[in-house]
């Protein structure tokens, strides 16, 4: 109970302000802005030196996992709604060998934490990392193996290694993420499924979840960013806008090679009815595509054009935004978006009384869509157009 809040016991704590950073620290920082292949080498690295370096073998199994989500489109809260990619489409393809190349690195970090957990059952850093890797396994059960049953097991698995870990040393700020989310999860469901959790021994609490997360964000030492992510989704789910913009303007100062909180902002803006702000954010989005600034390679292009179109057209800039949406559309690789774009298009193109590139871009989606929502509305489309 004397530790302070800075130091944790055996060493397992922040870094000291001004000390050097290791290479975890720096793969970390490489991680969080997006800089995916420095990070591998800095891992790898690292690991030939140490091969049972708990922090650098989950780092690259998150960074592994993390590629792929974010090539999916699945690296945002938006994914996750009922209109979002997850709910669009089945189970993504995923490269050949990545499941069997990811779940490999996650068992060589299990292993090495439970070896230090057998000879000390309270080695708490081992505790902590070897949670993570459970919380990893169960994420990317859930987003890209779409196994549902697998992921809550491997949820359960993570929630009580760092409920164990929080008990042997309550300072351990960080286990506090996985803790914090289960009580924000279990304080969502409805009253009736609570009383049954409740029988169970299962209690939760949503304004404690969010505390929780918030305490991590403040003191956590290797979740601090994760923390501040899940607060973002959450405070967007609650409504609390002015809380979410504020943490993902904090992250896109930090980690400025990063798009993605940009990009979240711009969607938090628009559901929140603020289109000027949405329209200055997606055109900075759009000014670091033109120019190829640092991490522009890795933008969803047609995501980050289509963006920004709605937000003009939201706003009046009707000739902004069709042209916008036009480059939207000839992205190369015809992802959904870029149909919907096309699609938008074709609606300005009515309202601007263009009524044969219309019927042009609307033949366009039917013809390469035609079982897809889009592809439905260009065809209800064309018949008004008569």
């Amino acid at each position: 109970m004397l530790l302070s809040g800075l130091v944790w016991a055996a060493g397992f704590g922040p870094v000291a302000r001004g000390a050097p950073l290791g290479p975890d620290d720096i793969a970390l920082d490489q991680i969080h802005n997006l800089e995916y292949d420095a990070a591998r080498q800095t891992l790898e690295a690292q690991l030939r030196q140490y091969p049972d370096d708990l922090r650098a073998l989950n780092y690259l199994g998150n960074l592994t996992l993390d590629e792929e989500l974010l090539r999916e489109g699945l690296y945002s809260a938006e994914a996750y709604t009922n209109q979002g990619v997850a709910s669009r489409q089945g189970k993504p393809q995923m490269p050949p060998g990545y499941e069997t190349k990811l779940l490999d690195l996650l068992a060589k970090a299990q292993n090495a934490a439970e070896a230090r957990l057998i000879r000390n059952p309270g080695d708490q850093e081992a505790l902590y990392w070897a949670g993570v890797t459970h919380s990893t396994r169960a994420e990317f059960y859930f987003a890209l193996a779409r196994s549902y049953f697998t992921a809550l097991h491997e949820g359960s698995a993570a929630h009580k290694l760092h409920q164990r870990l929080y008990r042997l040393n309550p300072h351990t700020t960080d286990a506090l993420l996985v803790m914090g989310m289960a009580q924000y999860v279990a304080g969502s469901l409805p009253w009736y499924i609570k009383v049954l959790a409740s029988i169970a021994g299962v209690r939760g609490s949503k304004a404690r979840g969010l505390d929780d997360l918030k305490q991590v964000t403040e003191r956590g030492r290797y979740s601090r960013v994760d923390a501040k992510i899940m607060l973002v989704v959450l405070y967007r789910r609650e409504k609390m806008v002015p809380q979410a913009i504020s943490l993902l303007q904090d992250l896109a100062r930090s980690y400025p090679r990063n798009f993605l909180p940009l990009t979240e902002m711009v969607r938090i803006y628009e559901s929140a009815g603020d289109w000027r702000s949405a329209t200055t954010v997606a055109d900075d989005l759009v000014a670091r595509l033109h120019s190829h600034a640092p991490g522009s390679d890795l933008l969803p292009v047609d995501r980050v054009l289509y963006e920004a179109g709605k937000a003009h057209e939201q706003v009046g800039e009707l000739e902004k935004a069709l042209q916008l949406y036009d480059e939207a559309a000839q992205v190369p690789g015809k992802h959904v978006v870029s149909y919907q774009a096309e699609l938008a298009a074709a609606n300005l193109d009515v309202r601007l009384n263009h009524p044969d590139e219309a019927r042009k871009r609307y033949q366009q989606v039917a013809a390469a869509v035609p079982d897809s929502d889009e592809g439905k509305a260009a065809r209800r489309a064309l018949k008004d157009l008569r």
